[in-house]
């Protein structure tokens, strides 16, 4: 996963963390600069916050015009 923040105004009103299929994970650890890492250490599966509803937070993959794997995702926040 990775983290993210939506700023408004200079405000901070969302933290949370995007999450990548695990076909995607697996295939980006095996090419540089991620090999160097190792496998990685936390699946989806036993992430606590992706068990917890991260599963909202999944991006979809999609390969662009030139080949390029591009990972999409339509957040909103509701302001009170």
């Amino acid at each position: 996963h990775i983290h993210v923040k939506v700023h408004l105004g200079g405000t901070v009103i969302h933290t949370g963390q995007l999450y990548f299929p695990e076909a995607a994970v697996t295939a980006a650890s095996k090419r540089a600069p991620y090999n160097r890492r190792g496998e990685p250490d936390t699946r989806n599966a036993d992430d606590a916050i992706y068990r917890n509803g991260g599963k909202n937070s999944l991006t979809r993959m999609s390969k662009d015009g030139s080949g390029t794997t591009v990972a999409a995702i339509t957040m909103g926040v509701h302001r009170s």
